[in-house]
């Protein structure tokens, strides 16, 4: 029924938003928007001086990928605005124009300032409060140049239309650019774009242009769930790549097939893409309208597009957050499936050489490659690869970072506990540390079989505690009305542990933990282990002894 429940909703999303747009009532019908025909200005190629000239051949028109395609309206009617936000002024645009320097020269730009580009997606424009709270996490970082992108003029539906137009917002974004480089002296490895959805394209076409027309590279564009729709498996040119600036980075989060409602891109585009909880489905997503109407002030139409849009827009809130960290620090690791993350097989470290590489989501991911404490430094060395995949665990509301630990553990093989034999459960432990302690974690989705001698391993996401402490255990019996052999009524359901190692990944350190030996660890009645850092005293050797061999006294 849940499922049921999702896939309906993801259906309306493509409708739901486009129905309910500011911008429906200057484009027509429904159907005009949901089915558009082929446009009059669908040319073979259309110029706009001094911006270029744009093709309709392929791969720009695609009978698979791109079925329906347009060529991009006048500047007059796009008329992408810039506004710069400095520290001087957090709270007043200044109107930089691409046709006027004189709009530089008034500014507080400064040639040794970083500059931020941000940039919103399809029906959307530059005064949503999730831009205006990057600008001033950026702002409240360091001494920089925020310049916002409002192409709202273009952005509009049908969505092919808003597809066509990225590509001269993005060639007018650089030709902007190479006034900030010629006219003002930035530097451009200095330069970073941000674009969320259909703003992560145009932030490719930028970094095309600025590259193929003045010889210049980006320092870095940053894609926060770049749009699937007609950019999903088409030719680099046509999408967002890592050819496209010095460092490119992507952030998938809503990433599921389109037909069932995913928006954003599943293929890795950049130099590193994050895949926060897989990629394709955010903790908290599955809340009701109602929830999310509480979350926007009542209001019913900004509450069902946060219910519709949830996924996609986790994006940029993982982002935002991620500018000003405090204890806590998105960090991603290198796996090869989602799958392999969750159990905990990618963090077999051998040797300090065979670690998985890991670095941070959001606007530190780049750390890796500075050199120097300054984080202004430019970049050292060009990323050694490109389409790296790494994974991440959030929480399901703000803040979301949340810290990684490896839990395994080891049913006891003792003469008890095989005497007792096996029990279903779910076990969730409280981690304490020296800074704190967690909530309560649940180390299993579903309801696991703990067979004496087994050996399990998950990986799960949790505050920052500092050095690991202490844990709390709390284990829950399951029974199962229709098997008579998970009846328990005049034996309190219990399990042994033979050990527990929680390894925390961002700290790189662990701690063992074991319960005295025969304490078994009864249903709904927490237990406390602490022990020291390492294994310890805990005995990690398997049992030798077989049920046979155990007599009753063992009990």
């Amino acid at each position: 029924m849940q499922q049921m429940l999702n896939t309906t909703n993801s259906v309306l999303l493509q409708t739901v938003l486009l129905l309910m747009s500011k911008n429906l009532q200057d484009t027509g019908t429904a159907n005009d928007i949901l089915q558009p025909e082929i446009p009059e200005n669908s040319t073979e190629e259309l110029c706009y001086s001094p911006f270029g000239c744009y093709k309709m051949t392929h791969p720009w028109t695609d009978e698979s990928l791109r079925p329906v395609s347009y060529v991009p309206e006048p500047p007059e009617k796009v008329n992408p605005k810039y506004c710069l936000y400095t520290r001087n002024r957090q709270d007043i645009c200044q109107n930089l124009d691409v046709m006027d320097n004189d709009t530089l020269f008034r500014s507080y730009l400064m040639p040794n300032h970083r500059v931020y580009f941000i940039s919103h997606g399809f029906i959307e424009n530059g005064n949503k409060e999730w831009i205006k709270k990057m600008t001033k996490e950026l702002l409240k970082l360091l001494d920089c140049s925020v310049i916002v992108v409002d192409w709202s003029g273009g952005s509009g539906p049908p969505y092919p239309q808003a597809v066509a137009n990225i590509r001269l917002v993005g060639a007018m974004t650089a030709h902007l650019i190479n006034n900030l480089i010629v006219q003002v002296g930035i530097q451009p490895e200095l330069i970073h774009i941000i674009g969320h959805s259909l703003g992560a394209h145009m932030a490719a076409y930028a970094g095309q242009t600025i590259h193929r027309n003045f010889k210049y590279r980006l320092g870095r564009i940053t894609g926060l769930d770049p749009a699937e729709p007609h950019f999903s498996k088409t030719d680099p040119i046509v999408r967002l790549d890592p050819t496209d600036a010095d460092f490119v980075d992507v952030i998938h989060t809503d990433a599921g097939p389109f037909l069932s409602g995913g928006l954003g891109i599943f293929q890795p585009v950049g130099h590193v893409d994050f895949y926060p909880n897989g990629g394709i489905e955010q903790p908290g997503c599955r809340g009701g309208v109602l929830s999310y109407m509480a979350k926007e002030s009542g209001s019913f139409y900004r509450g069902i597009r946060h219910m519709l849009g949830c996924n996609h827009i986790r994006s940029y809130q993982y982002f935002t957050e991620s500018i000003n960290t405090g204890p806590c620090y998105f960090m991603g690791t290198e796996c090869g499936s989602w799958e392999e993350f969750q159990n905990g097989s990618c963090f077999n470290c051998i040797d300090g050489n065979t670690c998985p590489f890991q670095t941070k989501l959001g606007l530190h991911a780049d750390s890796y490659l500075r050199k120097g404490i300054a984080y202004g430094s430019p970049l050292n060395l060009p990323p050694p690869r490109t389409h790296v995949k790494l994974f991440m665990m959030t929480g399901d509301e703000e803040p979301f970072c949340r810290h990684h630990y490896r839990v395994k553990w080891r049913i006891s093989d003792s003469c008890k506990s095989l005497l007792h034999g096996g029990e279903v459960g779910i076990i969730w432990v409280t981690l304490q540390g020296d800074k704190g302690a967690t909530k309560e974690i649940q180390l299993t989705k579903v309801v696991q079989y703990y067979e004496p001698g087994s050996e399990h391993q998950v990986i799960v996401p949790g505050d920052p505690v500092g050095k690991l402490q202490s844990v709390i255990l709390r284990w829950e019996y399951r029974t199962n009305p229709l098997n008579p052999l998970t009846w328990r009524f005049f034996l309190t359901p219990h399990i042994y542990i033979g050990w527990m190692q929680i390894e925390s990944i961002e700290e790189k350190h662990s701690l063992t933990v074991c319960p005295e030996e025969g304490v078994p660890l009864l249903t709904r009645k927490p237990l406390t282990l602490s022990g020291e850092m390492g294994y310890g005293h805990c005995n990690l050797k398997p049992n030798t002894k077989q049920k046979s061999e155990c007599s009753n006294t063992d009990r």
